[in-house]
């Protein structure tokens, strides 16, 4: 019978030998960690060794089914975060981040790294091809909208998709099919709003309401001191009509302000080169502005209001894009957009939506659209590819 192994002890003598060889060890490999961990790296571009340093990017999106570049070098997918990427060991400067996909609209943002940080932002696309579900006055019994018009319902699903189901009726006849009780309130909501096509500058003009179908979840609020100042509220930012131009304004204390109303400003020529000159100029207006000035936080300074991207359009309806206040809906003149309020080099708007006749209202953090006699709801999750 096989004598089983023994281990034995080390002796005093060794352990003490072995614990001195890692002090060791982790007295020369201090400093590379720290070198490390405060975001140092060497470089080793041009022939030459040098220490640069170093911050992060944190991108959130949408879906993880996007394709995601740093300086067009894709990012490997994350494995930490659902809908998030981290980008490490950035040097230190500017650097254009791409998130896209083939059927989405392509978000891009040119951001400045600094020494040490992470620097955030939240991506958004929507579909290049508008996703919708129709809203008919019956359907079957198994909830597939049914279109009487054969011909008509052709011409209205050219330009965009679904993956709704849907019955083209020949017949009029409507004993196989029940009323959709959806259609009736979506078609309530339209009868009670106001029909008018006029702009919301046209009725600023005209010293008229603002053309907006407010929703139960919303809080519209006027400013008592003017009456140019119209706002609709979510998520403590309210959108405010000011003299012809849209604004976000942050109506909450400024340690909850989004990140994206402040930056680390040092003079108007550098602000420029990080954020665009857009936001150089409106800090140099907010400076010396008694009823919107800046607000200092820390080492930076915090904007109170940004201004929208209207694509010096006519705007006919806004509202916040549901889910969401970082994102507003914007009727134009050509279509339904979607812009973020984050205007750090620039704002991204993307077209939900293509059209110069119908009519939105968000309910329930829904998008519908009543077109041509139709009703149809707005489809924004992204499916994945």
């Amino acid at each position: 019978m096989p004598n089983e192994p023994q281990i034995g002890e080390l002796s005093h003598e060794r352990r003490k030998r072995f614990f001195w060889i890692l002090v060791v060890i982790f007295i020369i490999s201090l400093p590379s960690l720290i070198f490390y961990t405060t975001g140092y790296r060497l470089s080793f571009e041009n022939e030459e060794t040098s220490i640069v340093t170093t911050g992060g990017v944190y991108i959130t999106t949408d879906n993880l089914e996007v394709d995601v570049y740093l300086d067009d070098e894709q990012v490997e997918r994350p494995r930490l975060f659902r809908s998030a990427y981290y980008i490490q060991n950035i040097e230190t400067g500017q650097h254009r981040v791409v998130v896209q996909r083939p059927d989405l609209h392509t978000w891009v943002k040119e951001l400045p790294v600094d020494p040490y940080i992470v620097t955030e932002a939240s991506a958004f696309n929507v579909p290049v091809v508008p996703v919708i579900r129709s809203i008919t006055k019956y359907r079957t019994v198994t909830g597939s909208a049914v279109y009487f018009d054969v011909s008509t319902t052709s011409d209205f699903f050219s330009g965009v998709t679904t993956t709704y189901p849907y019955v083209l009726s020949t017949s009029t006849a409507t004993s196989s099919y029940e009323l959709n009780e959806e259609y009736v309130f979506v078609e309530s909501l339209f009868s009670t709003t106001s029909t008018s096509t006029q702009s919301v500058f046209e009725m600023f003009l005209n010293g008229m309401e603002r053309f907006r179908f407010a929703t139960t979840s919303d809080s519209v609020d006027s400013d008592s001191s003017t009456s140019t100042e119209l706002i609709v509220s979510k998520g403590g930012i309210g959108i405010i009509n000011r003299d012809g131009e849209l604004y976000a304004v942050w109506q909450e204390d400024v340690s909850s302000i989004p990140y994206y109303f402040c930056i680390v400003h040092s003079s108007a020529s550098t602000t420029e080169l990080r954020y665009g000159k857009h936001v150089s100029d409106e800090i140099e207006r907010l400076s010396v502005s008694t009823t919107s000035p800046l607000i200092a936080d820390d080492n930076r300074v915090c904007r109170p209001e940004i201004k929208l991207d209207r694509k010096q359009k006519d705007v006919y309806f806004y509202d916040f894009m549901p889910n969401t206040s970082d994102l507003v809906l914007l009727q134009l003149e050509d279509g339904l957009y979607v812009t973020e309020i984050d205007d750090r080099s620039w704002q991204n708007v993307q077209q939900l939506y293509p059209g110069d006749d119908f009519q939105v209202i968000v309910e329930n953090d829904s998008i519908f659209i009543h077109e041509n006699d139709n009703y149809f709801e707005i489809i924004t999750e992204i499916e994945p590819n």
